[in-house]
């Protein structure tokens, strides 16, 4: 890759031009060139990030954001997440559905030659260790992995030959693929009585990935260096130090001050860190799904004309630009809107209050101009409550700007912001008739616990029951084949964003911000912030 720096020459010329008869003056002519400088990367530099500070270094059983990005840069999965979250190869070449004994198979046939940093070499041996270990089957280990309850359906994985592995499903699984995104583990680091090392919170760093460990210094920062024998493109970077800080403040302190090279701030406001002399930034849609949960326990909400006329009065570009600076983005169903699965071609639900007032005269509350509510022939007004949790500003003033927008529509709506531990009881009692909440979606798409009627009394608490909807999901998860899956997808969009059990506001944007000495394309994605990392250079070439 080729960097470029643009100089602009501004050439002014005054000619002065004698003539018997006359003088004239031509000044001030102004030409404007682009003098393109080229800049060849070169290897070398170094470049320092942070973390926060966390429990444990092993991959498994880590729950720090800061730390899961940072790890990308050292284990990698059989398979992993392209920019538009479809899978795609990475220790894996390739991969054959297969029936299996008690349902779907997958065989995942392992790039030969892959090196672990210490020179061994990877084996299907490693894929089903580490499986083993999310799954609690490693004595001496009690520690529970974040990865065990995405593995649920997977009965085992076994060994076809050292370079073939065959994941064995207890039934058909759509997301198999996307349940194989777990890091890999070394098992010769830890067979046998070295496994009590899995325990150990600076226990023994050891992939495959792009970079190896250097040096740990316990709680204050983390050396990493390139692997040489990495398998794919090696980066231009030298080194990564990643220093150990004890929260997101002293990491945007140290940005400010050039402490470090790069900072990914969970803040709304980060755009005050861009000095575009010395920053640059790259913006993204996180899994953070902010949305208004509609009770179906309540009679008034089971009419769809009314969850119609509070979809098309709330104005969500006003809440994103003036609570959220721009930095989210709008959606009309729960999946991240640069997924493969996302189709953007149904019914889009915009602000339109002419529209959101049709649909409630439909429902037979007209407007009162008197008082400017809407009131039914029995002389019943349109009342609703929304709960929203306390103590988080963001949520509390779109919760205000939609009581404002649902009133100029003639809406009554009481907004109650409560601690945590209440809003959960009212959530799960039913005792609201609007909830304004998040979910931070999993990577692996499966909005089967917000929707599916097996999941009330759980994670369906708006108590939403749909027969055909059931079956959209329960077809979409049983069935592998891509295309089948983005019509299945597809027809359970068009039924979230026709019946509106949820009505969607936005995902959250993240961003990253960097060290403009640190050249290169940045191309982050939720799932991995340091995506196109190779590309990235400090050192040129003269």
């Amino acid at each position: 890759m080729k960097g470029l720096k643009y100089i602009s020459i501004i050439l002014i010329i005054l000619l002065m031009v004698t003539a018997c008869s006359s003088n004239v003056n031509i000044e001030d002519e102004v030409a404007e060139y682009e003098v393109v400088e080229e800049h060849v990367p070169a290897d070398g530099g170094t470049l320092v990030l942070s973390t926060t500070r966390f429990k444990t270094l092993n991959p498994i059983f880590n729950r720090n954001e800061d730390l899961f990005q940072i790890q990308h840069l050292i284990y990698e999965s059989l398979v992993t997440f392209s920019e538009d979250m479809s899978i795609e190869p990475l220790l894996a070449e390739g991969w054959e559905f297969t029936n299996g004994e008690y349902g779907q198979s997958i065989d995942f046939k392992l790039r030969r030659g892959i090196k672990w940093h210490d020179g061994e070499t990877l084996t299907a041996d490693d894929v089903i260790f580490t499986f083993n270990l999310i799954k609690g089957n490693i004595k001496g280990v009690s520690k529970v992995s974040i990865y065990k309850q995405s593995l649920e359906y997977i009965t085992n994985i076994v060994k076809v030959d050292d370079n073939t592995v065959r994941v064995n499903f207890s039934k058909n699984i759509g997301n198999g693929l996307e349940m194989m995104t777990f890091p890999i583990l070394p098992e010769h680091i830890f067979e046998g009585n070295k496994v009590q090392l899995l325990n150990q919170d600076d226990f023994n760093i050891v992939g495959t990935g792009a970079y190896e460990l250097k040096e740990y210094e316990k709680m204050r920062n983390i050396s990493l260096v390139r692997n040489d024998n990495y398998w794919k493109k090696k980066p231009y970077i030298d080194e990564i130090n990643v220093l150990i800080v004890p929260d997101e403040e002293a990491q945007l302190s140290l940005f400010e001050n050039e402490g470090i090279d790069f900072v990914n701030p969970k803040v709304v406001d980060w755009g005050k860190y861009v000095d575009e002399k010395i920053t640059n930034s790259a913006e993204f849609i996180t899994p953070n799904y902010e949305f208004l949960g509609i009770n179906f326990r309540k009679n008034i909400l089971h009419d769809l004309n009314i969850r119609k006329g509070i979809a098309y009065s709330i104005d969500r570009e006003k809440i994103t630009g003036n609570i959220y600076l721009g930095h989210s983005t709008v959606v009309d169903f729960p999946i991240l809107p640069n997924s493969w699965l996302y189709d953007d071609s149904k019914i889009q639900l915009g602000f339109n209050p002419n529209l959101a007032g049709t649909f409630l005269d439909e429902a037979g509350y007209i407007l009162d101009e008197n008082n400017n509510l809407r009131v039914n022939e029995k002389g019943d007004i349109i009342q609703l409550k929304l709960i929203t949790n306390a103590n988080n500003s963001l949520r509390e003033q779109t919760a205000l700007l939609i009581q404002e927008d649902l009133k100029k529509v003639g809406i009554q709506l009481d907004v109650e912001f409560l601690e945590w531990e209440d809003f959960e009881k009212q959530m799960n009692t039913g005792n609201f008739d609007l909830l304004l909440g998040g979910w931070e979606l999993s990577y692996i798409p499966d909005i089967t616990s917000a929707f599916h009627s097996s999941k009330i009394g759980n994670t369906n608490f708006i108590a939403y029951s749909n027969e055909k909807l059931d079956s959209l999901l329960d077809s979409y998860l049983g069935n592998g084949d891509l295309t089948s899956k983005k019509q299945r997808f597809s027809e359970i969009e068009e039924h979230l964003v026709t019946e509106l059990p949820y009505i969607s506001l936005f995902f959250r944007n993240g961003a990253v911000l960097v060290n403009n000495k640190i050249k290169g394309d940045l191309k982050p994605q939720s799932y991995n912030i340091f995506a196109n990392i190779e590309e990235w250079y400090i050192n040129v070439k003269e």
